[in-house]
């Protein structure tokens, strides 16, 4: 028996945000998946596993334009993803929340806007950069391709809510307790960009982990994420 729930959120008039979450003490996890991807990869298989090992409760859900959740690929602005993520925190109060790749750019503009709602923050090979400069990673036909294969057109919208973000000013406004983890051998994100961004953080309380030989999935070293966040994070 898994003990996980159906979990539905409604954002707009017949839009919702679908997932599943594990009942357990707080502060729980969120996690927010990247690009591409879905509620029930990897590392929040691994995320989910620590949670239930230590009576956590967890809620995952698939991003707008992926998986059951409303949208498509291309037609939903980060602004959009950034605000799901606040209503379906504002239900539960202070929560941990992981984000990896795209999703670690939402949790991390989550955590500047609505820092009350956020108990700590783990930004897991986050893609800073990726959205500003969505533009140019184009291709003739407008679309942008996942490292899947999969190629999808990118509406004006999305470009331009993306180019207004202000991402340089970002971890500047973060004060909540920050992991972030980086692989060296990341070739979609450069750790560099992870780095920059952890010696900007407004922080008090933040750890860098470098992680040797890492890609950008860092599923394989997943299980070693939750412990060290854990004790970044201390008694809650």
């Amino acid at each position: 028996m898994t003990g996980l729930r159906p979990f539905r959120l409604e954002v707009g008039v017949g839009e919702a945000i679908v997932g599943d979450e594990l009942p357990g003490a707080g502060p729980g996890y969120l996690f927010l998946h990247g690009l591409g991807s879905g509620r029930a990869g990897q590392k929040s298989e691994s995320l989910l596993a620590h949670a239930r090992a230590h009576g956590r409760a967890l809620l995952r859900y698939d991003l707008r334009g992926h998986g059951s959740s409303c949208g498509k690929l291309g037609s939903s602005t980060i602004s959009e993803l950034i605000d799901d993520a606040i209503a379906a925190l504002a239900l539960r109060g202070p929560t941990v929340v992981v984000g990896t790749s795209l999703g670690g750019v939402v949790a991390a503009h989550v955590a500047a806007r609505r820092p009350e709602l956020v108990a700590g923050l783990a930004l897991v090979a986050p893609a800073f950069g990726l959205m500003s400069g969505l533009r140019q990673r184009l291709d003739p036909r407008g679309r942008m391709w996942t490292r899947e294969g999969h190629g999808f057109v990118v509406e004006e919208r999305v470009l331009a809510d993306a180019e207004a973000l202000d991402e340089a000013g970002l971890p500047g406004r973060i004060r909540v307790p920050t992991l972030v983890a980086h692989g060296l051998a990341d070739d979609v994100i450069p750790h560099r960009v992870g780095e920059r961004f952890f010696d900007a953080l407004a922080a008090p309380k933040k750890d860098l982990w470098l992680v040797p030989e890492g890609d950008h999935r860092l599923a394989a070293q997943a299980p070693a994420l939750w412990p060290r966040l854990d004790a970044l994070l201390g008694p809650l």
